[in-house]
């Protein structure tokens, strides 16, 4: 089957060489294996298939080949991933040579680095406020206005696109039209904006499917129900969210009517306001504005904004001048207005002359050139610096660690650039660059800077940035949320592999226990990447721990245990016996879900190996997995000694929350005993420890079984309110796992209350989530309380079958409940489970 390029008609080595040079999208990805396949006699995708896994076993890669149609579809257009590993499978399977094989290689790390930083967008739920100084536009504003009121009589979406060239005031003449339409009651509470970076002179543009997951998660919908979705239901349910909520959605910077497609309503009475370079006339139902340059009243009335001295209208000539000199362009006429600002002791005649002076060609105008010119060294530097920063917002802290600088030197040095119209302030002490400004600085630093002092800055900035995720922990959920696409990008960073790499680990840990599940793929899908390239197998082991851990954590626990067991073997070939122990726990807890003994077998192995390296961090980590499955089977006793253990060991070495978590345990082995006030004593001691350190998953951790023994003690309210508190910290912090227990326990409460409708409706988005993450457990408690509700509600058999199914679950993960049902089923007159 395989065959060699050179045997393909017309098709040499050096043409394919040619061929994957030019590859700069998936779509030329995927076009490059059509005609590979075409000159291989168009070979059989099973062929093709067969000779993966044939390959695969010839070198000993043990991991199951990609299915045929993941195959397949490696040959399709429309592709938002692709693997680079399969892709070089299914071109070695064509038979290209070794050396087409290292181009293509190199071609697929350029092509999925760029479409994964695609991937990483900041969306917000607020459209920016207009700067103070707009004016004008008021044709313009009036038009779109009266656009989205008929489109209101009508019932049907309006969507407006603004066209024109940089600089020329589109963005702002979109946010003053969003307060128009606010001020007017066109537009409902629910206002969304993306920046598409149809222009960025250093990112590509935003992928569709990366804007609609932000906005879903504005809209409040789970991070987890987001990841289980595929691209085409993740635009159906935005557009059913949409419909009716009469929301705005500001969309900056397209780059083309395709990527706009899946963002746009399908109906209802959304508007939205749309801003491009390029003439977008291939988009439907849309209301086209040619953004032109400023009228000269308009022009002067912006610069007479700066300027209250009246030189304007003392040397009317010389304010045409003026004008003219900064094009008629807002955003040159901002940044010749603040000179006429800040030096109010010249004549207007000084400013036109100087004006004159500054080089014709420069590429932003010479307004800004005039701005930065006039700037101290030290905020020309900064300047400069920013331009580096990958992400497209920064803040005090960042430019300090950019600049080598303290923090309120820094800032002071953000507010004058922010002065003199270089930046724009989007929120409080938060700036970013317009496109045209970032490649004005940007040029201005490959001129002025040399390369090395540039490259120091950025590591710098990635090594500013691994030391606050490394210090905060995930106790700074706000600022990790605000920050995420930034630290993507700093992850993203070309020339700067091992800062990059230090990054991503404490990165991928902050985003993992947030829940943001589909960020932290992205940054392992880096690191891998990273690790390819720099031949570093350690951090390949990393990268592949990671998305084996977020596999588990999302209900793929095959997945996650064959990546486990991918990462043993590296380990183990690395010698690496730490990370052997970490693998071994990975893969106790991807069974531990319905294989309780295999999941103890894993587990002890791993203890063995921290005891042998005397590691107690990894010892207690191993003991509470034992504890748990413990606590699972019923096994009290045993529960009690291992936790007691970690909060020993945990105690120990100051790690409170270890010791949190091990006296929760207790408390759990308490409460199982009916012991209630010792248990409530150790939840109590666990919540102090997590409060402490701002452990927020273990303080909801400890609140649930405050909950849990209130209940037991009789106390409805008090137990609700605590289910309730522990709900919404981990709805804050993504934990889907701990909002599924949570509403458990209000369920229950409810139950006990004999509210048997409220106790329904908290047990379906806990069964839902116990389904989706695959956790059999959950999924038993919450059919044996539905079917408890159905038998008080006098439905039988609705309550027998749920009854049977929980029966089932229990008996195949060996869990004491299984007791409980098949009394409750007896007592019920079924002789046998349904």
């Amino acid at each position: 089957m395989r065959r060699s390029t050179a045997a393909a008609p017309g098709a040499t080595a050096a043409l394919w060489d040619a061929e994957t040079r030019a590859i700069q999208t998936l779509d030329d990805l995927a076009a490059f294996l059509r005609r590979l396949r075409a000159a291989s006699g168009n070979t059989s995708f099973r062929r093709i298939h067969d000779a993966i896994r044939a390959s695969r076993l010839e070198r000993s890669i043990p991991d199951s080949a990609p299915s045929l149609a993941t195959v397949h579809g490696h040959f399709q257009n429309g592709r938002v991933r692709m693997n680079a590993d399969t892709v070089l499978d299914i071109a070695r399977a064509l038979g290209l040579d070794t050396a087409g094989l290292r181009s293509l290689a190199q071609a697929c790390h350029r092509v999925l680095e760029r479409a994964n930083r695609s991937l990483i967008v900041a969306t917000r739920a607020a459209v920016p406020d207009p700067t103070a100084t707009f004016t004008g536009r008021r044709a313009d504003r009036d038009r779109i206005t009266a656009h989205v009121r008929a489109a209101r009589r009508d019932g049907s979406a309006a969507v407006v696109v603004i066209e024109g060239m940089a600089g020329i005031g589109k963005s702002e003449l979109a946010f003053q039209a969003a307060r128009d339409l606010a001020d007017a009651g066109l537009v409902g509470p629910v206002r969304l904006f993306a920046d598409l970076r149809g222009f960025d002179p250093l990112e590509p543009p935003a992928a569709a499917d990366a804007v609609v997951r932000g906005f879903l998660a504005h809209l409040g919908t789970p991070g987890h129900r987001i990841d289980a979705l595929s691209p085409a239901a993740r635009v159906t349910l935005l557009q059913g969210e949409l419909a009716s909520r009469q929301a705005l959605l500001v969309l900056d910077n397209a780059a083309s009517a395709a990527q706009l497609e899946p963002l746009l309503p399908r109906g209802g009475d959304c508007a939205v306001l749309v801003t491009s370079r390029r003439r977008l006339g291939d988009l439907d139902a849309t209301v086209h504005i040619a953004l032109g340059a400023v009228t000269a009243g308009e022009a002067l009335d912006l610069l007479g904004r700066h300027d209250r001295s009246g030189r304007l209208s003392a040397a009317p000539g010389d304010a045409m001048a003026l004008v003219e000199l900064c094009r008629y362009l807002p955003l040159e006429l901002a940044a010749a207005g603040r000179q006429l600002e800040t030096k109010p002791d010249w004549q207007l005649g000084d400013h036109v002359e100087r004006l004159r002076r500054i080089p014709a060609y420069e590429h932003s105008g010479p307004a800004l050139a005039l701005s930065y010119n006039s700037l101290p060294e030290a905020d020309q530097r900064l300047f400069r610096l920013l331009a580096l920063h990958p992400g497209r917002r920064f803040t005090a802290d960042a430019a300090a660690a950019l600049a080598g600088d303290a923090t309120d030197a820094a800032a002071l040095g953000l507010a004058r650039l922010y002065d003199e119209s270089l930046l724009l302030r989007r929120a409080e002490d938060t700036y970013e660059f317009h496109d045209s400004v970032r490649a004005f600085a940007m040029d201005r630093g490959n001129r002025e800077d040399p390369a090395s002092a540039q490259h120091a800055a950025v590591a710098n900035l990635l090594r500013h940035y691994r030391h606050r995720l490394e210090t905060c922990g995930d106790a700074d959920t706000d600022w990790i949320g605000a920050e995420r696409a930034t630290l993507l990008a700093c992850v993203h960073v070309t020339g700067h592999d091992g800062d990059a790499a230090a990054l991503a680990a404490p990165l991928n840990r902050a985003l993992r226990l947030l829940g943001h599940y589909d960020a932290a793929r992205l940054c392992n899908r880096q690191l891998l990447r990273i690790a390819a390239r720099s031949g570093e197998p350690a951090w390949e082991a990393d990268a592949r721990a990671g998305i084996a851990e977020i596999d588990r954590l999302t209900g793929r626990f095959r997945t996650a245990a064959a990546g486990f067991e991918h990462v043993l073997r590296l380990r183990r070939r690395l010698g690496d016996r730490l990370g052997e122990a970490d693998a071994l726990r990975g893969l106790a807890q991807a069974a531990s879900n319905d294989d309780y003994p295999l999941a103890r077998e894993r587990y002890r192995a791993a203890l063995d190996i921290h005891r042998r390296l005397e590691n107690p961090v990894g010892e207690a980590e191993a003991l509470w997995g034992l504890a748990e499955i413990a606590m699972s089977v019923g096994d009290l006793d045993t529960a009690a000694a291992h936790a007691e253990k970690v909060a020993a060991i945990c105690a120990g070495i100051g790690n409170r929350v270890g010791e949190a978590y091990g006296l929760r345990a207790l408390g759990d082995v308490a409460a199982r005993r009916g012991e209630i006030e010792e248990a409530t004593r150790r939840y109590r001691q666990a919540l102090h420890l997590c409060r402490q350190v701002g452990n927020t998953r273990g303080s909801a951790y400890a609140l649930r079984g405050l909950a849990g023994a209130a209940l037991l003690g009789g106390d409805a309210d008090r137990s609700e309110r605590l289910y309730r508190r522990a709900l919404a910290s981990c709805r804050r912090i993504g934990d889907i796992s701990g909002e599924a227990d949570a509403r458990r326990g209000l369920a229950e409460t409810a139950l006990a209350r004999g509210a048997l409708a409220a106790a329904a409706a908290e047990f379906a988005p806990a069964l839902a989530i116990y389904r989706e993450t695959a956790d059999r457990a959950g999924e038993a408690h919450c059919l044996a309380g539905l079917g408890h509700i159905a038998w008080r509600a006098k439905r039988r058999a609705p309550a027998g079958r749920h009854w049977s199914q929980a029966l089932q679950l229990a008996e195949r993960g060996g869990l004491p409940l299984a007791t409980e049902l098949r009394e409750a089923l007896a007592g019920a007159g079924f002789t046998e489970p349904l």
